[in-house]
């Protein structure tokens, strides 16, 4: 497939128009990557911004005593990494792909000298800050004030939300996620979410193979709202 047209639907550059698109391509070093590979790490830095334009990637951090916790997860369209101008990305999180994927790379001189010569990228990467800020702060708000059961429910709709695909009252996860990823993503214990994944599914509100939740009852159950 044409390279120009995969950077074409990469949501940072959705918009620019294909003179600006053909610049991006001769920049960019565009490879598919394995699942399981780790794309960056606390001891593996690449100043580099990351597009991924196919897959899913887990962003993660690593407790003093090995053990991993998910801070979130990306598919088409995220842009993760950093340069010294920006960072998308915390300097001691692992980034790992989930499932066979495919990334466009951006290096860091390469980038900085783009954005001087085209400010409109800055703009958008400033709007990507904004966005992830205002995600997380309002994550960490429901967690504050919710219930571990209630905070599995609008972890899933959020999924849901940026991920899934919505076919009547139900909508799929859409991303690939274990119990373990749900857990320190809310702040639990497995054990705790295993537990409360099967009341729920009695509860009709979701479904386990494939992971979808009725949008429906969540907000009726749990007033939470889609988005």
């Amino acid at each position: 497939m044409d390279k120009l047209v995969l950077l074409s639907q990469i949501n940072l550059l959705d918009e620019l128009p294909e003179e600006d698109l053909k610049k991006i391509d001769e920049l960019t070093l565009t490879a598919p990557i394995k699942k399981g590979t780790i794309i960056l790490s606390p001891t593996q830095q690449i100043r580099s911004l990351f597009f991924l334009k196919k897959g899913q990637v887990r962003l993660y951090k690593m407790s003093s005593a090995g053990k991993e916790f998910t801070l979130d997860l990306l598919s088409e369209g995220n842009v993760f990494g950093e340069t010294t101008s920006f960072s998308l990305t915390d300097t001691d999180i692992y980034a790992e792909t989930m499932v066979d994927s495919f990334v466009c790379t951006l290096s860091k001189d390469r980038f900085e000298e783009f954005i001087r010569q085209n400010p409109d990228i800055a703009i958008k990467l400033i709007t990507i800050l904004t966005s992830k800020l205002k995600e997380l702060y309002q994550i960490t708000e429901s967690i504050a004030y919710r219930d571990v059961k209630n905070r599995i429910v609008l972890l899933l709709m959020q999924l849901s939300t940026r991920f899934g695909v919505r076919s009547g009252e139900w909508q799929t996860v859409g991303v690939k996620i274990t119990q373990h990823d749900i857990a320190s993503m809310i702040g639990s214990t497995r054990e705790t979410v295993s537990l409360f994944l099967g009341e729920l599914e009695k509860e009709q509100v979701i479904i386990r193979k494939p992971l979808k939740i009725n949008t429906t009852l969540a907000k009726e159950l749990y007033e939470i709202e889609e988005g």
